[in-house]
C-alpha cells in the first residue's frame, strides 16, 4: 500500500464548547498559523487527497482552508453533530481509496513520521483497523480515550466512560485511524448510538472489528506528536511545544537567544546565521532577518525583511518593511507602511517613518515624523523635523535630495522638495521648493524687547508687564 491508495478525512465540525470563545477552535492560531492549516499542509505535503467534514462555523473554515490551500480539498457538512462515527459516515460519498484515514482536526504537532509509521504498519500486518496511541499515565489529562485489552478484545474507552487506573490502561487514544474501505464501508452503518452521549463513535470499529477477530494494529508514538486541542490551556501547551521546536531549529541554524522562553516566533518567520535575539522579541508574519544582526529586546517586528548586520534598538516597531544592511534602528522608533530604508542608513530614537524611501547612509536621529517622504542619500535629518504630508484631504509627498541638511525643529509642508546639497535653517517652516546648493531660512525675524521686567517683581512672579511709555504700547 502506498500514499496513492490512502485518502484522509478530517474530522473539523465540532463546536468547541471547552474553548468557550463561541468560535470553532480551528481557527485558533499557533505560532501565527491556524490550527487545522498545520494538519491540511501536512497532508498535501505527502499528496494525500483531503476531505473535510464541516459543521460549526464551515464558511470560516471553508475560507481559511481554501486560502491556503485554493481548491485542494473537498468538504462535505455535517448538518448535525451526532459524533466522530457520524461524521465519518457523512463523508460516504467521497471515499475512493482503498484504505481511509482518519484524523481529528485539532492535532496541529502530527509529523509526516507519524503518518508513514501508521501507513507502514497497516500495510505489512495487512490490518482491517489500524491507529495511533501514545503513552499517558497522567490523570489529570482525561481528553482522551483509553486502550483497554480485555481477554484478547481491543477496544477504547472514551474519556468520559473511562473509571479505570491509567497506571494500569496507560496508552491513550490519539484520534488518528486508518480504516480499510471495504471493512468501513458495511461496519460504519452499524453503529449504534451511545446510551450516554447519543452520539456514534468511531472507536467502536475497534471493539467490533477486535470481535470478528480480524486484525487490529496500534502504532506507538510520543503524547506529545499527537496532542489534541480541547481547551485554551491546550491551546497555550501546544503552542510552547511549536515554539520549542522553532527555536531550536533556529538555535541549530546559528542563531543566539538571550532568553528565549520569553520570545514569540511564528511559523514562516527566518532567521539568519549569527544574529542575536534578545528578550521579549516579537517576530511575526513572515518576517526575514538577515545574518549576524542585533535584535534587541522588546522589540517587535511584523512582515518585514531586514537585512545583514543590522542593529535594532529595543522597544521599537517595525512594521511592512523593507530594511537594508547595517542599518541602526531605535529606541523607541516607528517604521511602517511599506517604508524602505536603504543601507548604512540610521533611524533613531523617537522617530516615526512611514511610506517612505531613506536613502543610504541617511540619518534621522532624533524626534522625527517622516510620513510620505523620499530621502536621498547622505541625507542628514534634524531633531524635531516633521513633514506635514496630510491636508486634511490628501497626502501629499516630500522629496529631500542626496545629501541635504535639515535643520533642527524644521516643519516641511507637503508637496515640497528639498534639492541637493540644500541646507534649511534650524527652526523653519519651510513651505516652498528649496533648490540645489541653496540655504532657506523659513521663521520670523527676532525681536528684543528691552526692559521688559520690572526690576521689582516678586521672585513668584513670571508674567509682570511693564508700559513702554515712549511708544504708549504695553509689551
Amino acid at each position: 500500500m502506498t500514499k496513492s491508495t490512502t485518502q484522509v478525512i478530517i474530522l473539523a465540525a465540532g463546536k468547541s464548547s471547552r474553548f468557550n470563545t463561541g468560535k470553532s477552535k480551528l481557527l485558533e492560531k499557533i505560532c501565527g498559523q491556524e490550527m487545522v492549516i498545520y494538519l491540511t499542509k501536512l497532508l498535501t505535503d505527502m499528496h494525500i487527497p483531503i476531505t473535510a467534514v464541516v459543521g460549526f462555523q464551515q464558511e470560516l473554515i471553508k475560507d481559511v482552508i481554501n486560502r491556503n490551500h485554493p481548491h485542494a480539498v473537498t468538504f462535505v457538512e455535517q448538518h448535525e453533530q451526532l459524533g466522530t462515527g457520524h461524521a465519518l459516515l457523512c463523508s460516504k460519498s467521497t471515499w475512493d481509496a482503498d484504505n481511509i484515514l482518519v484524523i481529528n482536526g485539532d492535532m496541529p504537532l502530527i509529523t509526516q513520521d507519524t503518518i508513514n509509521a501508521l501507513i507502514q504498519q497497516h500495510h505489512q500486518k495487512d490490518a482491517v483497523v489500524s491507529f495511533v496511541i501514545a503513552h499517558q499515565t497522567d490523570p489529570s489529562v482525561g481528553a482522551y480515550g483509553r486502550l483497554i485489552n480485555n481477554n484478547g478484545v481491543v477496544e477504547i474507552v472514551e474519556a468520559r466512560d473511562f473509571t479505570g487506573d491509567p497506571q494500569e490502561h496507560c496508552y491513550i487514544n490519539a484520534g488518528i485511524y486508518l480504516i480499510k474501505k471495504t471493512y468501513l464501508k458495511h461496519a460504519i452503518t452499524a453503529l449504534k448510538q451511545n446510551t450516554n452521549s447519543r452520539e456514534f463513535y468511531i472507536t467502536d470499529l475497534i471493539k467490533q472489528a477486535s470481535l470478528d477477530q480480524l486484525p487490529v494494529e496500534t502504532v506507538l508514538v510520543s503524547f506529545d506528536c499527537v496532542r489534541g486541542i480541547n481547551t485554551i490551556e491546550e491551546l497555550w501547551a501546544a503552542e510552547q511545544i511549536k515554539k520549542s521546536d522553532l527555536i531550536r531549529h533556529w538555535m541549530d541554524n546559528g542563531v543566539r537567544f538571550y532568553a528565549a522562553h520569553n520570545l514569540h516566533i511564528e511559523a514562516d518567520v527566518h532567521i539568519g546565521a549569527g544574529t542575536v535575539i534578545g528578550c521579549g522579541v516579537h517576530l511575526l508574519r513572515g518576517t526575514k532577518i538577515g545574518k549576524h544582526c542585533k535584535i534587541n529586546e522588546m522589540v517587535s517586528i511584523y512582515s518585514s525583511v531586514i537585512g545583514d548586520e543590522v542593529t535594532v534598538q529595543p522597544y521599537t516597531l517595525i512594521t511592512d518593511t523593507v530594511i537594508g544592511d547595517r542599518v541602526t534602528v531605535g529606541p523607541f522608533a516607528h517604521i511602517h507602511h511599506q517604508t524602505i530604508v536603504a543601507h548604512d542608513a540610521t533611524i533613531g530614537n523617537f522617530v516615526e517613518v512611514k511610506n517612505s524611501s531613506i536613502g543610504a547612509h541617511a540619518k534621522a536621529k532624533h524626534l522625527s515624523y517622516l510620513g510620505d517622504a523620499t530621502l536621498g542619500n547622505n541625507v542628514n535629518i534634524g531633531a524635531g523635523t516633521i513633514t506635514c504630508n496630510y491636508d486634511g484631504e490628501q497626502k501629499h509627498q516630500t522629496t529631500i535630495q542626496d545629501s541635504a541638511f535639515i535643520g533642527s525643529n524644521n516643519t516641511l509642508v507637503a508637496p515640497i522638495t528639498i534639492g541637493e546639497n540644500a541646507y534649511t535653517a534650524a527652526g523653519s517652516t519651510i513651505t516652498e521648493n528649496v533648490p540645489n546648493h541653496t540655504l532657506a531660512f523659513g521663521r520670523a525675524r527676532q525681536v528684543n524687547k528691552e526692559h521688559y521686567t520690572r526690576t521689582s517683581c516678586p521672585p513668584t512672579k513670571t508674567s509682570c508687564m511693564k508700559t513702554d511709555y515712549e511708544n504708549n504700547e504695553q509689551v
